[in-house]
C-alpha cells in the first residue's frame, strides 16, 4: 500500500508501504515479487511506463467515472477469478443508479454549483469529473455546461449571474483547505452576491465517499448525495 494520510481498509493492516502514491519506492515494490500492481491511470503514460521498464506486472484502471469503476470491477474480477463477486457488484451499483434516476425524475431540478477546494485554488467541478457525473444521476443539473474538461477555473462575478440553488464542495486533503474557503465566501463580496451561499445552501462533501476517484461506497454515497442535491432532510 502507499503512505497515506487517509484511512486504508482494515484488511491492509500490516501491509508493506511503498512511500508516496506519486513516486513509490520501486526497489520495494520488486523486492516484494507481486503477481500485479493494481493502480489508477489517472497518473499519466509516464507513470504506467516506470513500471514497465521495471519489469513489474501491473494493471491501470480507470476510476474518474461510475462507468470505469464498473469495468475495473468486470476486468478485476476476471483476473482474480471472482467473476461472481464482481457480477453482484455491478448489479447493485445498477439497481442503485436506476433507484435514484428514478427518484429524481418525480423531483425538480436543482442547478448545481461543483467546487473542488485544494490548498491555495480553488476550481470547478464539471460534469465529465466523478462527482459532476454523481450529480447529474441524481438529477442535479450543472449550472456549468462544459464537457471538454473536467475541472475548470472561474469568475466569481459569472458564478452570481448564473446563481446556482445549492452549492457543493469536494475538499482535498487538509482540514484547513475547507476553513479557507469557508472564509472567503464569509468575507468576499462576489460570494455574497451568491444566494446559496447567503442562505447557506453551501454543502461540504464528505471526502470519504465523494473524492477525484471512484470507489465502492458510491452505493451508499448516491443516496447521500440525491438527498444533499434535493435537500431531503434539511
Amino acid at each position: 500500500v502507499p503512505s497515506t494520510s487517509y484511512e486504508l481498509p482494515e484488511s491492509t493492516e500490516g501491509a508493506v508501504e511503498i512511500g508516496n502514491p506519486m513516486s513509490p519506492d520501486l526497489e520495494i515494490i520488486k523486492s516484494l515479487n507481486p503477481t500485479v500492481v493494481v493502480s489508477v491511470d489517472t497518473l499519466g503514460s509516464d507513470y504506467m511506463n516506470l513500471f514497465i521498464e521495471n519489469n513489474i506486472p501491473s494493471e491501470f484502471v480507470s476510476l474518474e467515472s461510475l462507468d470505469g469503476l464498473k469495468e475495473a470491477i468486470i476486468s478485476l474480477g476476471e483476473r482474480f477469478d471472482k467473476d461472481d463477486e464482481a457480477t453482484a457488484l455491478i448489479n447493485e451499483i445498477q439497481a442503485k443508479e436506476l433507484e435514484v434516476q428514478e427518484k429524481a425524475a418525480s423531483l425538480e431540478d436543482t442547478d448545481v454549483l461543483v467546487l473542488f477546494a485544494a490548498p491555495g485554488s480553488t476550481m470547478i467541478a464539471t460534469s465529465k469529473s466523478y462527482i459532476g457525473s454523481l450529480v447529474e444521476l441524481v438529477g442535479g443539473k450543472n449550472i456549468i455546461e462544459d464537457n471538454s474538461t473536467s475541472f475548470t477555473t472561474y469568475n466569481k462575478e459569472d458564478l452570481a449571474m448564473l446563481n446556482p440553488d445549492k452549492i457543493l464542495v469536494m475538499v482535498h486533503a487538509l482540514p484547513e483547505t475547507k476553513a479557507a474557503l469557508e472564509a472567503e465566501m464569509a468575507t468576499d463580496s462576489a460570494w455574497q452576491n451568491i444566494d446559496a451561499v447567503k442562505e447557506g445552501n453551501v454543502v461540504y462533501l464528505d471526502s470519504e465517499y465523494f473524492g477525484m476517484s471512484a470507489n465502492l461506497k458510491v452505493i451508499e454515497g448516491l443516496d447521500m448525495l440525491s438527498d444533499i442535491v434535493h435537500g431531503i432532510g434539511e
